[in-house]
């Protein structure tokens, strides 16, 4: 995709993360207000399947499944708009209910995650044709660079579909062409080093510290999701600044506009 002036963009990883972080803590009060009770209830739900549930339960572990599934959609759509929307359109809470933009964007999550897994069995297959039944361990951790590049450019219009516009897979690979490698480090690569701390914590034999890894992946995801809603404007502005776009404003703007971004 080119820009009117025939340009391409290049996503600024390092300063996306450096801006999310900066916003929430900008907004620290209206963070703890909206997520805070749906990180907490989120951590509480991933706990108690671990902690309450047998390993061969599998019937009720699918019912926590799906719940923190539904929560999870609330949870990301809410951060889409707390990013990108004025204050005012906000969301009173991150878990909100199931409305149809949570279906739209549950849908499509679905559905990048199929093709995500069709492309890692696809090319798992075709490296085993070279490489041998023996060395199918090597087949899939090439299988999975291909997986994680076509996820990561489809999902940068998640957070379009969050704010209620129309958005499909087509748009989603021109938008992203040229950053997919940018991409997979804004949306797998910084979320998983950022939560390493934490996802370190689950291998100790303790309740508390479960519970505790569980609420700090979601700290990150919180950051995670405000990174993917960034490069999504940033995107946005580059390819299409004619188009009123749901970006907020920056707050340069807002002091000389009362209308302005709030977020």
């Amino acid at each position: 995709m080119k820009s009117p002036l025939g340009l391409s963009a290049d996503l600024p990883v390092m300063d996306l993360i450096t801006e999310a972080i900066a916003l929430l803590w900008l907004k620290r009060s209206a963070v703890i207000r909206m997520f805070l009770p749906a990180m907490l209830i989120l951590a509480l739900v991933d706990w108690s399947s671990s902690v309450f549930l047998a390993e061969d339960d599998y019937l009720n572990k699918l019912v926590f499944i799906i719940v923190s599934i539904f929560l999870s959609v609330m949870f990301a759509t809410s951060c889409h708009r707390f990013t990108l929307l004025p204050k005012e359109q906000w969301d009173a809470n991150a878990l909100h209910g199931i409305g149809r933009e949570e279906l739209r964007y549950l849908l499509r999550g679905i559905l990048l995650a199929v093709i995500a897994v069709v492309v890692f069995f696809g090319t798992m297959l075709f490296a085993m044709v070279f490489l041998g039944q023996e060395n199918a361990w090597l087949g899939a951790v090439i299988a999975v660079l291909p997986a994680l590049y076509f996820w990561s450019r489809l999902s940068i219009t998640l957070p379009e579909l969050a704010l209620g516009q129309k958005s499909d897979l087509k748009r989603a690979w021109s938008l992203s062409a040229g950053n997919g490698s940018r991409l997979v480090l804004v949306v797998f690569i910084a979320p998983v080093v950022m939560a390493s701390p934490f996802l370190a914590l689950f291998m100790l034999d303790h309740s508390a510290l479960r519970y505790l890894a569980a609420f700090g992946t979601y700290i990150t995801s919180l950051i995670s999701l405000v990174m993917l809603s960034l490069s999504y404007r940033f995107l946005l502005d580059f390819y299409e600044p004619t188009t009123e776009a749901p970006a907020a404003e920056s707050e340069a703007e807002n002091k000389s506009e009362t209308s302005g971004f709030d977020a």
